[in-house]
């Protein structure tokens, strides 16, 4: 062995023994001798990659390990940490066509499929995601991370059950996971079971005390179940832990009506004025100075500050959201004009008996569901649960058609989700509300699968409406973030309800929610009448309930009762949206 080869060798074991130790800047040094001496010494180059991903320069580490599997092309490690280079600086495509090389060499690569289904994730392609996190578990049991990021696919789709059973194998495996707690926190809280929710929150801040989001997360229940002390007190120690995040104190303005002092004006500004402010944050920036101006009554001047805001939060989840537009204003519609299903005649053992309440969002459907489940009957309340909507994109895919199947079965398979969900009981006489305002788009289905459903549209002064929508973040809503969007879909909701009413005459209660505030008792009575329901004064006390719950814009009103709303509040912001009269007859 010549002495050059020799040296070689010894540098590069002093090269690994120092990256062993975590020095590794000394490593660092030792590889470039190595590659001094040989530019393509392979085990070398794939420890400078390693070194510069550590430092987080993955431009570099890229580089690097494109050179090393030019040396060695069927190297599974080599293209592994490559695709994680593409990965972490959004080069999706490239990572997912370096992971399928793998692939070719070996099948069953668990960090290859693992890594797969991160990427499809990351593309909102969670089908595909499910399938390789899926196959990564079913190849590594024990595999804490695959299960956690299987857990989050499951919650997206709204398969919540299986979502829960992952999240819960994820802290098996590993109880030091603080995030599979949290994730497991939100499950709880989308099944309205909001004890084991705000558990699951403290377990994760007892693993990690410095863990902002859980905290965040432990407001956001809180308010929910009307405990607004601890609610204010969860979002203080968010801003103690991350003081320049807008949310809390966007959340804590909502608490406390005198939070919005000059002193938090001049930090919002501050912050808003950081060109290193995330996207996130400049949209909460901008929702909170709207709410200054708005106190003020220069509306015009809140506009401005809203479309801003909006657009930073459209941009902070624009992948998702993109998709989200073409469901909404392209899919859907499709999926409304052309969804069919095999009639059988044979009825099902249990016939399920919901009440659909639907609408635009801020039409007063939260107050409709509460006074229906709290009468002498105790009905239980779906609230936003998105069942239908979410159970028709699945059987839709699962199809490859708009048929969707025969309806016996369909109403077997939505019967287990609803059990699922905590509203099927027999006791309740299989009663139960669905108040998922976007159920419109389903009307035709859901009268094929539930021919005695009730139908209960509530409908607001839609200046009202559309102004509130802007006014608040509806964060998960995609159109709802853009007035050329949301004029576009109350179009379309308009529209949609008119015809299905037209070709089904008497099939739904228009419910309009300032006649119900004018005259609560007349107007309840009616509802529950349709609903078939005995009325007791206690519909209209909804507000003394121990256990009254809202996840919605309302959490707060909700607790007040009934009260008169001047449609004169939003008279100003008339003029502001003057443009949209001449595109639509409505709203003039």
């Amino acid at each position: 062995m010549n002495k050059n080869t020799q040296s070689l060798k010894e540098i590069f074991l002093s090269a690994t023994a120092s990256y062993k130790k975590k020095d590794f800047k000394n490593a660092e040094i030792l590889c470039f001798k190595v590659l001094s001496i040989d530019s393509n010494h392979f085990d070398t180059i794939y420890l400078l990659a390693t070194l510069n991903a550590i430092k987080r320069d993955f431009k570099k580490a890229k580089e690097l390990m494109m050179k090393a599997v030019t040396i060695q092309p069927k190297n599974k490690a080599a293209l592994n940490n490559l695709g994680t280079a593409y990965k972490e600086l959004g080069m999706i495509k490239e990572a997912m066509e370096t992971f399928k090389k793998i692939l070719k060499i070996d099948e069953n690569h668990i960090n290859a499929n693992y890594n797969i289904g991160l990427s499809f994730y990351s593309l909102r392609e969670l089908q595909k995601a499910k399938k390789y996190l899926q196959k990564t578990v079913n190849l590594q049991d024990n595999y804490a991370i695959a299960y956690y990021s299987l857990g989050n696919v499951h919650y997206e789709l709204k398969e919540m059950k299986e979502a829960m059973s992952c999240y819960q194998k994820a802290i098996e495996i590993n109880p030091k996971i603080f995030n599979a707690y949290n994730h497991l926190g939100l499950v709880y809280r989308e099944l309205n079971d909001f004890q084991n929710s705000i558990n699951s929150y403290l377990k994760s801040i007892e693993v990690n005390p410095s863990n902002p989001n859980a905290y965040h997360n432990l407001a956001e229940v809180y308010k929910e179940t009307g405990n607004f002390k601890k609610s204010i007190e969860c979002n203080e120690i968010t801003i103690k832990h991350e003081p320049n995040n807008l949310m809390s104190y966007y959340s804590l303005c909502e608490l406390k009506k005198d939070y919005l002092n000059s002193e938090l004006k001049k930090k919002i500004e501050k912050i808003i004025n950081d060109k290193k402010t995330s996207l996130h944050n400049l949209a909460y920036g901008y929702y909170l100075l709207a709410k200054y101006e708005r106190l003020g009554k220069n509306y015009k001047k809140e506009f401005e500050y809203l479309i801003k805001g909006h657009k930073n939060f459209y941009e902070s989840k624009k992948e998702k959201f993109d998709l989200g537009i073409k469901y909404c204003f392209d899919d859907v519609l499709q999926i409304e004009k052309n969804i069919n299903v095999n009639k059988i005649s044979t009825k099902s053992k249990i016939s399920l008996k919901p009440i659909f309440i639907f609408g635009v969002p801020r039409c007063g459907s939260t107050l409709v569901e509460k006074i229906i489940g709290s009468g002498k009957n105790y009905i239980p309340s779906g609230e936003e649960i998105g069942v239908i909507g979410g159970y028709v994109i699945s059987k839709v895919l699962e199809m490859e058609s708009l048929n969707l199947g025969s309806s016996k079965e369909i109403s077997n398979e939505l019967f287990e989700i609803y059990k699922n969900r905590g509203l099927v009981f027999e006791k309740y006489n299989y009663m139960f509300t669905d108040k998922s305002l976007d159920n419109f788009f389903y009307l035709k289905l859901i009268k094929e699968i539930y021919p005695s459903a009730k139908f209960v549209h509530c409908k607001r002064n839609l200046l009202s409406s559309i102004v509130s929508i802007f006014q608040n973040n509806l964060t998960i809503l995609a159109w709802a973030h853009n007035l050329d969007n949301i004029f576009k879909y109350f179009d379309n909701y308009l529209k949609i309800v008119e015809n299905y009413s037209r070709l089904n005459p008497n099939s739904i209660y228009n419910l309009n929610f300032e006649e119900l505030i004018n005259n609560p008792e007349e107007e309840s009575k009616k509802l529950m009448n349709y609903c078939e329901l005995p009325w007791d004064k206690k519909c209209l006390e909804f507000y003394k309930r121990k256990d009254l719950f809202s996840k919605t814009a309302s959490n707060i009103q909700i607790r007040k009762g009934i009260y008169k709303h001047s449609n004169d509040k939003y008279a100003p912001y008339k003029k502001i949206l003057e443009k949209y009269q001449k595109k639509y007859s409505w709203f003039n």
